[in-house]
């Protein structure tokens, strides 16, 4: 399960407000079907009104007038669209609330969800119970099939804002890592939970090209245990001189399968899984294994495929790293004036890229009408317009620099180790400047409107060459 980060907070307080009585709020949840796992991720709650709740420390009397106002409310946003029970076992003056469902609860849900499930099978609906300790919970959704009732537990719950914090229930198949003591160095700044999220947590890299080659295998020197990278290409020798592990022996081979064996040969977790797709991550199937993801690293050079890839950040809830380079000449003297990189973190609580305007409709129509478009106000760097060909100049240390950024953010989204974690983070030449946008949400962007919409809102792939 995912939830929004601010939703999470209300119910949480809202709830633990009613104790010592059970406290319980019906959340609206979508299906984000991936390749190889489903997330039910949900953010509108439709709080109990007067009368409709009756509460004790001990059970819950919930009234079908509230019951069929939440599957109303379901049913109009869709038939994908089902809900989540959340409610609470509080302490009570015998013994601490447990996070685990009662024998009552199983029986009060076995006839609670064929009412939203009964007749609509592309919807998910989940029940979560939280205890009285921090991280006390349990979660299972509930589908119908074939006029069966199906129940499966959860094993995370993600809890998504600027950060993620990923709450294990009793189902959780996290493990640590077999030799703790060779991420003993990193285990100082982050702790052993933050070395057990790295070794489980799934992160896709979409792009293996310059940055992309530098994140794969930083991430897997750094101890995460389960790594996806996309990219069509095969490798070039022009690619040789800024992608990170490549030799000249692995021209002519796919980018994401020479660069995820020698990712391997680094990597610290264990155990660890790298895989390799040659496929755009942006392509319809490249989307729907990213939805199996917890961050992504968004490494693409073009402006086109950061758009689905922005949209899942804020539908799906899976944070996205966005890293990219601009080099900025100036239009009369053709003298470079600025060089740039910066690392964005896309996600809920956090400006979306139209927001901060790393994606604009011009830069998109200039980028779609070829890459020669206004190549007279390109820098021939050295060479003749013709020569470049209108390419963009890549270099190392420039890509090492925006991919350093976007590591460190990485580290506080996923591990928190700060109390804020930066909107946008540029590195500017020459004025050597390390700068973080102000720039706030747009009040009528998707990153707002659209949060937590899962497969109800289509995104519409982008394959490029």
């Amino acid at each position: 399960m995912a939830c929004e980060q601010n939703t999470w907070r209300d119910i949480q307080e809202t709830l633990s407000a009613a104790a010592p009585n059970e406290g319980c709020v019906f959340v609206l949840a979508r299906p984000s079907r991936g390749k190889d796992r489903v997330t039910v991720v949900f953010r509108e709650a439709i709080w109990p009104e007067p009368g409709e709740v009756e509460a004790s420390p001990n059970r819950l009397e919930i009234s079908a007038d509230y019951i069929s106002r939440v599957l109303d409310a379901a049913i109009e946003k869709g038939s994908m669209t089902g809900a989540i029970l959340v409610h609470t076992h509080p302490s009570t003056r015998y013994c601490k609330g447990i996070g685990r469902f009662s024998p009552r609860d199983d029986w009060y849900e076995h006839r609670l969800f064929p009412c939203f499930t009964q007749g609509r099978n592309e919807a998910i609906s989940g029940s979560i119970v939280l205890g009285s300790e921090p991280g006390e919970i349990d979660a299972r959704i509930w589908w119908s099939e074939n006029d069966g009732l199906f129940m499966q537990p959860v094993n995370v719950v993600r809890v998504v804002g600027p950060e993620v914090r990923f709450l294990e229930t009793q189902h959780s198949e996290w493990a640590d890592h077999l030799d703790p003591s060779i991420m003993d160095r990193s285990t100082r700044l982050w702790g052993r939970e933050g070395r057990r999220i790295l070794q489980n947590i799934r992160v896709g890299v979409v792009g293996a090209g310059g940055t992309g080659s530098i994140v794969l295998v930083s991430i897997a020197t750094m101890g995460v245990g389960k790594i996806l990278a996309w990219d069509k290409d095969v490798l070039k020798k022009d690619n040789l001189h800024r992608t990170l592990g490549a030799k000249r022996s692995m021209v002519g081979l796919p980018k994401v399968k020479v660069l995820s064996e020698y990712a391997v040969t680094v990597a610290t977790a264990d155990p660890i899984d790298i895989q390799g797709i040659q496929d755009w991550g942006t392509s319809n199937e490249g989307l729907r294994g990213l939805k199996d993801c917890d961050i992504i690293f968004c490494c693409v050079d073009k402006f086109a495929p950061r758009v689905p890839l922005n949209l899942l950040a804020y539908i799906h809830l899976i944070p996205v790293i966005d890293i990219a380079s601009w080099i900025h000449p100036d239009p009369k003297t053709r003298i470079v004036d600025a060089l740039m990189t910066h690392a964005h973190v896309l996600s809920p609580g956090i400006p979306c890229a139209w927001c901060s305007g790393t994606l604009s409709s011009r830069r998109l129509t200039r980028e779609a009408q070829g890459s020669q478009r206004d190549a007279e106000m390109r820098l021939p760097y050295g060479l003749s317009l013709e020569e470049t060909d209108g390419e963009e100049p890549s270099v190392l240390p420039l890509n090492l620099t925006g991919a350093g950024l976007a590591l460190i953010l990485f580290i506080q989204v996923a591990l928190r180790i700060t109390e804020r974690t930066p909107r946008d983070l540029k590195f500017i030449l020459p004025q050597w400047e390390l700068d973080e946008s102000d720039l706030g949400n747009l009040s009528e962007c998707e990153c707002v409107k659209d949060i937590a919409l899962g497969d109800t809102k289509k995104i519409r792939s982008v394959v490029h060459g």
